[in-house]
């Protein structure tokens, strides 16, 4: 309530203001006035909105009060809640790709529903697990679901998730791939063609097959039951023909003549295999972030004076940068070390979600926080970069969208 009270004192003060001062400072307390009138309206909204689902909850289930509700959520406990501790693999190559495709992280989506921009065969809903942020999709057994991107794929594309399987408890194999069939949950995958990943569920390998039959993967050794219970960052990287995976900072598959684009751009599907007798789990994703692969930073650095991406990720409302950002971060230094002349500007920019001023200070940190680990990382000289924080104030798509917010997340490198 405070924050929209804080909102209407600028609408007041801007109001009055306009009428007394020159042309110039009124067109900018017109943009302020319409920027706060938009907060509240933003912040209203939520308010009624959770109102609404209360006001529902009461009557669907009137013996159960909204923090009862909260605490009977589905939730998944994990045995090691313990960080995580970054550590930065110097030969970790993978640029994620710039125009976002499609992004979901679930916040959208109410906890037990299967979510709104997503197809299955069998059934799934959006959880919580314990001791991790966000919203996960439980992929339970014998189930395959997949997002609806709304068409094929681009030939040149990346695709990123966060992976979750339980530990201590008997589990289904975890699979993920590219189909032939637009929609794999009415059609199946026997009829098209398929490229998939597949983590064993007992043994330490990880595989890839084109076949549908279990049993013919390709596999390489790969701690399986070692990374149970904790958060695993996958990322894929397709290039026409060529595909590689990368399990967190380490690439386990680098297939220059595995993917076939014309057949394999569909849909991209998770699927819990079937086991004999039922595991007693599948395994849970959140994150899913599919890009299309976007221009070679170099060359658009010298040619257009400047490259932007949204590929230069970070923890939810925070500065710290996450574990896969480090390829571009990588690449950007290269660049900079083949030529000592040049000095780039980094400018941070946020999606609408907070506050202004909250997103103005969180942009700049941002630009501090990559400027520090290319500096610390990779040696950069300080002096060679200057940054800046532009938050909210220019939106390269909607804000409404979780794809839209996805791509106005992003950090430009601009050449001095």
């Amino acid at each position: 309530m405070k924050t929209i009270k804080f909102y209407f004192n600028i609408i007041l003060v801007a109001s009055l203001s306009i009428t007394f001062i020159p042309d110039t400072h009124a067109q900018l307390l017109k943009k302020l006035k319409k920027k706060a009138e938009k907060a509240v309206e933003r912040k209203l909204e939520r308010k009624v909105e959770k109102e609404i689902e209360n006001v529902t909850d009461s009557i669907l289930e009137p013996n159960t009060n909204a923090g009862e509700k909260k605490r009977r959520s589905p939730v998944v406990t994990q045995e090691d809640n313990a960080t995580q501790n970054v550590k930065i693999n110097s030969r970790f190559d993978f640029v994620a790709g710039d125009k976002v495709w499609f992004y979901d992280d679930f916040a959208i989506d109410r906890k037990g529903d299967f979510p709104a921009k997503w197809n299955t065969n069998g059934s799934g809903e959006v959880v919580s697990i314990s001791g991790r942020e966000g919203e996960w999709l439980r992929i339970p057994d014998r189930t395959l679901s997949y997002p609806e991107t709304g068409g094929p794929l681009p030939e040149n594309f990346t695709v990123e998730f966060s992976l979750y399987y339980p530990a201590g408890i008997k589990r289904s194999p975890v699979t993920f791939g590219f189909s032939g069939s637009a929609n794999p949950a009415k059609s199946g995958l026997r009829s098209k063609a398929l490229f998939y990943f597949k983590i064993a569920h007992f043994k330490k390998e990880l595989g890839y097959s084109t076949s549908v039959y279990s049993g013919r993967e390709t596999n390489k050794e790969y701690p399986a039951n070692k990374m149970a219970g904790k958060v695993v960052k996958v990322s894929i990287s397709v290039n026409g023909t060529r595909i590689r995976l990368y399990m967190d900072q380490e690439k386990i598959f680098d297939l220059p003549r595995a993917f076939e684009p014309e057949s394999l751009r569909n849909s991209f599907y998770f699927q819990a295999t079937a086991l004999i007798p039922a595991p007693e789990d599948g395994f849970y994703i959140t994150g899913l972030r599919i890009a299309e692969a976007g221009k070679d930073i170099r060359s658009t650095l010298y040619k257009d004076g400047k490259w932007s991406t949204s590929g230069i990720q970070f923890a939810v409302n925070s500065f710290d940068l996450m574990p896969g950002s480090y390829g571009i971060l990588k690449e950007i230094a290269g660049i900079l070390q083949e030529d000592p002349a040049l000095k780039l500007k980094i400018t941070g920019h946020t999606d609408s979600d907070g506050t202004m001023f909250e997103n103005q200070e969180l942009s700049f940190k941002r630009a501090e926080a990559v400027r520090q680990a290319l500096v610390n990382t990779y040696h950069v000289k300080v002096e060679r970069l200057f940054i800046e924080g532009k938050g909210e104030t220019e939106p390269l798509a909607d804000n409404i969208s979780a794809e839209g917010r996805a791509h106005n997340r992003r950090v430009e490198f601009i050449k001095l």
